[in-house]
């Protein structure tokens, strides 16, 4: 009989969980509800019934596992606590769940999706940096008062809820007992595959995604699933670029699919290209890279183009002196994914090579300081930010970089968190161009503004408020925490067009490069295509640049800047290494971390059989680049040899 009352209990904490599942689930969607479009009243409740039926397994694992310490015990010793031990734990459990349910709705903001990978990511962040972050811009103290308050309500009904009277089967007790065993079997068995009979009928966050809407789809997941997904995918990449995993044949074969000679004996002797040249009349004196915080594409898009906030960057465009790829793609959907990509010149996906031995043993030659340093240019990387962030400034000083300046270098000037205003730092960098102009001297340039906490005063640089919020689209929230990242979009283009504008003047030969470490952080009010989302812009600018350098449908990635620059500044017959051909080569294929590009059509690579492209071209997309990546994984943890 204390089998049966024990088992009432755990039933009770069972059904508890899922209607508080359930409950955040609603309040997630109330909360965004701006963002749905055209969504209807059966695509809500199919919405809350598929989250029901995974949330069957999050509330499962979370009630075995409290039976597992309160009720089993408790069947076999009368003075086991098992009453005290079921409230600690489901205690705990609504505390885990609220706390995560909390902080969901800011990350939701900011990445547009349920917890990713970028969790994991910022665990090699600068935490004082979050910290700051999460107080000034997100509640931080506010939100964890909210955790408390809410956690001892939802535990004190739940207490009451366990502590009513269990029911008295009137047959005997251990018939009673045979048939309870004979019901909870097949019943865990539902509750393991979400509400189905067998893995083909089961609902799991691979399968779950089963809405148009993206916001729906994150909605199914309770934050439980949500992070499994996470530790899953994060598990998967690391066991995907096990280098052990890829042999020396393997090796060959994927050096053949992208073109490399697979009788070199390393991989960057495998890569080598001739440079064709007669791009510019002569070698410029600067080259200026601008690697733009959050500097996204979707401001360029006729449809935004009203807002003003890229107008410096637009004027670039149609100044007649600009070559841009219309789909391009970034490395990662963070700083220093991507960054690691034009750095090392590789697609390590899922390696940070700023962690990396290698990395601080040997130059990657495919790396844009390493090549721009054989090219003749002293290299110097200019970051925003503070030089310990991700061990930045060693990475960038093993790989090519002669001189490394950050935001404790620019002591004169006020730092938030994240590092200096976008203005301070190019001022920097102009007077320390005026120094050395007589330098052959390639910058490159990490910017900060256009990163939460977003507290830069930009009215008082000329952000024109009213008139932005005459010009919004339904696509864009109107609040004040919106206009304000709108604000600082436009300060960072604002500043960026000022430096270039004036380095252009006293440096008429200079060759610039703009574009975004990322997009894929902006929040939309209402759902947006892939390109909005995620696409940035890539802009080579400069005296002697045509228009027509590049195809009307080119696509290309971040690692391609470096390629197309070599061919850019060396002279004909220049021989240098890159696994990706330049831009200039008309390759129809990009892809990164989770999306291909095929001309200037894009999409998710985990769904790419969905695409709307031929079996062979589908083939090719995912042989390219998997080839790509495993190669790279190759050189970052095994070496450069091939053996």
């Amino acid at each position: 009989m204390k089998f049966l009352q024990a088992l009432q209990k755990d039933i009770r904490a069972f059904i508890y969980l899922n209607i508080l599942f359930m409950l955040y689930r609603i309040v997630f969607l109330y909360v965004f509800s701006y963002q749905l479009v055209n969504v209807t009243e059966n695509e809500l409740i199919m919405t809350c019934w598929y989250g029901l039926r995974i949330s069957l397994k999050t509330a499962g694992m979370l009630t075995l596992i409290g039976a597992l310490f309160a009720t089993i015990p408790y069947i076999f010793f009368k003075t086991w606590p098992a009453d005290l031990l079921r409230k600690l734990w489901h205690g705990l459990c609504i505390f885990l769940i609220t706390l995560a349910f909390f902080a969901r709705i800011p990350y939701y903001k900011i990445f547009n999706s349920g917890y990713n990978l970028m969790l994991f990511n910022g665990v090699e962040d600068d935490w004082h940096a979050i910290y700051i972050t999460a107080v000034k811009q997100y509640q931080l103290y506010p939100r964890l008062l909210g955790v408390v308050i809410v956690t001892f309500i939802l535990s004190c009904i739940l207490y009451k809820i366990l502590g009513m009277p269990t029911w008295k089967p009137k047959i005997h007790k251990k018939l009673a007992v045979t048939l309870a065993v004979i019901i909870l079997v097949p019943f865990m068995y539902v509750v393991r595959f979400g509400g189905g009979y067998s893995f083909a009928t089961s609902i799991y966050w691979e399968n779950a995604a089963r809405m148009k809407s993206n916001l729906l789809n994150e909605a199914i997941l309770d934050d439980g699933q949500a992070l499994y997904r996470t530790w899953t995918m994060l598990q998967r990449i690391e066991n995907s670029t096990q280098v052990n995993s890829i042999t020396l044949a393997k090796l060959k074969k994927d050096i053949k699919i992208l073109g490399g000679n697979t009788k070199a004996t390393t991989i960057e002797t495998s890569f080598l290209r001739t440079a064709k040249g007669g791009y510019l009349d002569k070698q410029p004196r600067q080259v200026v890279v601008v690697f733009g915080e959050n500097y996204a594409l979707w401001p360029f898009l006729d449809r935004y183009k009203d807002l003003g906030l890229v107008n410096k960057g637009r004027g670039l465009l149609h100044s007649g002196e600009a070559a841009y790829i219309p789909n391009f793609l970034a490395n990662g959907n963070g700083t220093m994914t991507s960054l690691k990509g034009l750095l090392s010149g590789l697609a390590g996906e899922g390696i940070y090579e700023n962690y990396e031995n290698e990395t601080y043993k040997h130059h990657y030659a495919t790396g844009i300081g390493n090549a721009m340093k054989k090219l003749g240019y002293k290299t110097i990387f200019w970051y925003g930010g503070f030089s310990s962030w991700q061990d930045i400034e060693k990475f960038a000083r093993a790989q090519g970089f002669d001189e490394f300046y950050g935001a404790e270098d620019m002591t004169e000037t006020h730092a938030n968190a994240w590092g200096i205003p976008d203005e301070d730092l190019f001022a920097h960098i102009s007077k320390y161009m005026s120094v050395h102009s007589s330098t052959k001297t390639f910058n490159f340039i990490l910017t900060t503004s256009n990163h939460p906490p977003f507290g830069l005063d930009v009215d008082s640089k000329g952000f024109q408020r009213s008139k932005v919020l005459s010009k919004l689209p339904a696509s864009i929230s109107k609040d004040k925490e919106t206009i304000d990242q709108l604000g600082h979009i436009w300060y960072a283009d604002h500043t960026m067009g000022n430096f270039i504008e004036s380095t252009q003047k006293k440096y008429p030969d200079t060759l610039f490069v703009v574009t975004g470490d990322h997009a894929e952080r902006f929040n939309f009010a209402k759902e947006e295509d892939l390109q909005a989302l995620s696409s940035i812009p890539c802009i080579f600018y400069g005296q002697g640049v045509c228009e027509d350098w590049f195809a009307k449908n080119a696509t290309g990635s971040h690692m391609q800047i470096i390629p197309t620059l070599i061919e850019i500044l060396a002279p004909k017959g220049y021989r240098y290494s890159s696994i990706l051909p330049s831009l200039f080569a008309d390759f129809p294929i990009s892809f990164n971390h989770r999306l291909w590009g095929y001309g200037l059509q894009m999409g998710q690579l985990n769904s790419l059989e969905k695409a709307q492209l031929s079996d062979k071209t589908k083939k090719e997309v995912t042989t390219f680049s998997t080839a790509a990546r495993e190669i790279s994984v190759w050189r970052i943890k095994k070496g450069n040899a091939i053996e």
